[in-house]
């Protein structure tokens, strides 16, 4: 999977698309590697680029991606939901 750069707002905005839980996407992301609801807590703290291993933000987004989530960056960085998921 290619990395992609991930921000704070980004996570929270598809998050909240999804009305999960931070614990629920810990969940969600830990069928591909361990992240805790702690750090998704911390992540969505941050304004701007989410500094940490590619392979727990990889981990996130592959989560976040099959629910249909994509991520915008056009202008201010920004989360949708895609029809039909």
């Amino acid at each position: 999977m290619t990395v992609l750069e991930l921000k704070g707002e980004q996570l929270r905005a598809a998050r909240a698309l999804l009305r999960w839980p931070q614990q629920k996407l810990a969940e969600e992301a830990s069928q591909f590697s361990p992240v805790s609801a702690n750090t998704i807590k911390r992540w969505e703290a941050i304004d701007g680029p989410i500094n940490a291993t590619t392979t727990a933000i990889n981990a996130v987004l592959r989560a976040l991606l099959n629910e249909g989530i994509e991520l915008l960056n056009d202008g201010a960085p920004g989360a949708r939901l895609r029809r039909g998921k």
